[in-house]
């Protein structure tokens, strides 16, 4: 509340309703400037994530340590292994230690931290066109899962993504957004990816930072972007990677030269030099590159390798 200083009017009468009232807007004033600038408790730990950021090369403006995950201050409800199987439910606020599966529809798992060791997938969509949305949430492998998400009808939502073979498995009707997915692990018969598809149609990547590099190794793995069509009837189709920042790999995105893919569009992506060969590999006649691909140093124009 903001005091107004003590004075001794020379005409008490006249001057206290005005007093009383400007006393009144000044009480106003500093209540509602206290809403509008309350301190953030947890600005110290915001600060540090962003420094975090910053130290693993993610430029500004695109998600890391700050930005995804469960948000700081949550209160997680501790829980084993999840198994869904009515339609339209929300997990919400649960430290999983386990993975879940899904067997319904319009899932939404919203604040959940999942640490799932030792199995294919951490988070199991059974059939497809299930509608699952996984927002706010952190995707723990423990370096002993294989694969974060699979395999189709779900949307990721800034979620951290991390220690796993292989990240998040992209088949029809997947979005991933606004996430951030980093540090796989290698392993025998695995060469591990950030995001990886083997077909399907409708698939959508925007806005996230895709990194497999395993930062304490210095391991660049194999992709932050994996494409080809061994499954799905070997057909790979409508695929849009856009406005996300890509680095690590042999190449950051990779797209095979498998007859089924068709219409991979990359457009207005950023990309690192940390990968070991370029930014991105395969067939011109199957991937395009849009307007606003640059690498984020040189700020060059993207050129495509073909194989």
């Amino acid at each position: 509340m903001h005091r107004l200083p003590r004075t001794t009017p020379s005409t008490p009468r006249a001057r206290r309703p005005a007093a009383a009232l400007l006393a009144l807007l000044a009480l106003l004033a500093g209540c509602g400037g206290g809403e509008r600038g309350a301190e953030d408790p947890f600005a110290a730990q915001r600060e540090r994530l962003e420094q975090q950021g910053r130290a693993l090369g993610i430029p500004d403006g695109f998600p890391g340590p700050q930005d995804t995950g469960v948000p700081l201050g949550t209160r997680l409800e501790p829980s084993g292994s999840i198994t869904v199987t009515e339609d339209g439910r929300v997990l919400e606020g649960l430290d999983v230690d386990g993975c879940v599966s899904v067997k319904a529809d319009d899932v939404v798992i919203r604040n959940v931290r999942i640490r799932c060791g030792g199995k294919q997938r951490a988070v199991v969509v059974e059939g497809s066109d299930r509608g699952l949305v996984v927002e706010d949430s952190e995707i723990d492998g423990l370096g002993t899962t294989e694969v974060a998400v699979g395999w189709s009808g779900y949307t990721l939502r800034r979620v951290d993504v991390h220690s796993l073979l292989d990240g998040p498995r992209l088949g029809s009707g997947v979005t991933v957004e606004d996430s951030w997915v980093h540090d796989m692990v290698r392993a025998e018969g695995f060469h591990g990816d950030a995001l990886q598809s083997n077909g399907g149609s409708g698939i959508v990547v925007r806005g996230n930072t895709l990194v497999p590099t395993d930062t304490s190794t210095g391991d660049v793995l194999n992709a932050a972007v994996q494409l080809g069509a061994e499954n799905d009837s070997g057909k790979l189709s409508d695929v849009l990677i856009e406005g996300n920042y890509l680095d690590g790999g042999n190449y950051a995105v990779n797209v095979r030269g498998d007859d089924g893919i068709s219409g991979v569009v990359l457009r207005e992506n950023v990309f690192g030099d940390g990968s070991r060969y370029g930014p991105v590999i395969g067939p011109g006649d199957k991937v395009q590159l849009a307007a606003g691909n640059r690498e984020l140093r040189s700020q060059r124009a993207v050129e495509l390798d073909e194989p």
